[in-house]
């Protein structure tokens, strides 16, 4: 490895503990590095790290924070097609692959280039109103329809590559990557799925009816949500919401469009700890 990309989350390596000890050990190999901060001031913005900023001969990216770091790293960079790792400085980190107490030797097995790929596939979402696309944009972990700042159930149909499935009167429904199933799908009761399997889950959110179970499609599926007329007020309280962050409200006979994107995002993975063993410790 020649060149690093880091992007620093200030708000979770708030002492700089983390980034001055890797600025440390690239300067002690010669390795170049370019640093963006994520800062309280640009935190919330959509896009936090431009792909200009990254050198055109950069090998890999390290994201400094946790999950929605390395989450938000992925959407920006998304065209890029350089390899992302994460290290943890929040909570549980089903993502991240670098914590503080073993990044002597991550760094290490990066330098050295010992590590594999994983490929992991994204969506991509359009929403249609009156025939025109209006809105999209991509997911790594998940498209989820909900609600904004209101407790009224939200009325959907959805379909499966042109057929008809069901209708729903619930809080919202998710459409989950294998990347995103143990984010707010396993919060909703939705199921965990193996990281390089090429499906999604489909969850409704307290659904208010009976049949309120997740549903595993082919990743390469077409998926349909139309929206509803809400019977209890003329002004919509739908959003859709791609990783959680960026939104567009939805309003009735709203179509929002779902399938697998064309572009991915590829992980480092450095240890050789099975799924089931990753998720056995995460678990306890």
């Amino acid at each position: 490895m020649k060149k690093m990309f880091i992007i620093c989350n200030t708000l979770k390596d708030n002492d700089g503990i983390a980034i001055n000890k890797i600025k440390k050990i690239l300067d002690e190999n010669s390795i170049l590095y370019e640093i963006n901060y994520i800062t309280k001031e640009n935190a919330d913005d959509n896009c936090i790290t431009d792909k200009a900023l990254v050198p055109v001969d950069t090998n890999l990216i390290l994201a400094i924070g946790g999950d929605g770091t390395l989450i938000q790293a992925s959407r920006d960079l998304r065209s890029l097609d350089i390899p992302l790792i994460g290290m943890n400085m929040g909570h549980l980190g089903y993502l991240t692959e670098i914590e503080i107490n073993n990044l002597d030797a991550c760094i290490k097995k990066l330098l050295e280039e010992d590590y594999k790929i994983e490929s992991r596939i994204m969506l991509e979402g359009e929403v249609y109103r009156d025939g025109k696309c209006i809105y999209s944009d991509i997911a790594l972990n998940d498209i989820v329809i909900g609600r904004d700042n209101s407790l009224k159930v939200i009325n959907f149909e959805l379909d499966v590559n042109g057929k008809f499935l069901n209708r729903y009167n619930a809080d919202g429904v998710i459409i989950s990557t294998p990347t995103g199933s143990t984010a707010y799908n396993l919060s909703a009761g939705g199921p965990i799925i193996e990281p390089n399997t090429n499906i999604v889950s489909v969850t409704p959110i307290c659904s208010h009816t009976l049949n309120n179970r997740s549903i595993i499609l082919s990743a390469n599926s077409d998926i349909e949500v139309r929206i509803y007329n809400d019977r209890y007020s003329e002004e919509s309280n739908t959003r859709a919401y791609f990783d959680g962050n960026p939104s567009v409200k939805l309003l009735e006979n709203d179509i929002l469009r779902i399938k697998k994107s064309e572009l991915k995002t590829d992980f480092i993975k450095l240890n050789q700890m099975s799924f089931i063993e990753r998720l056995h410790k995460k678990m306890n």
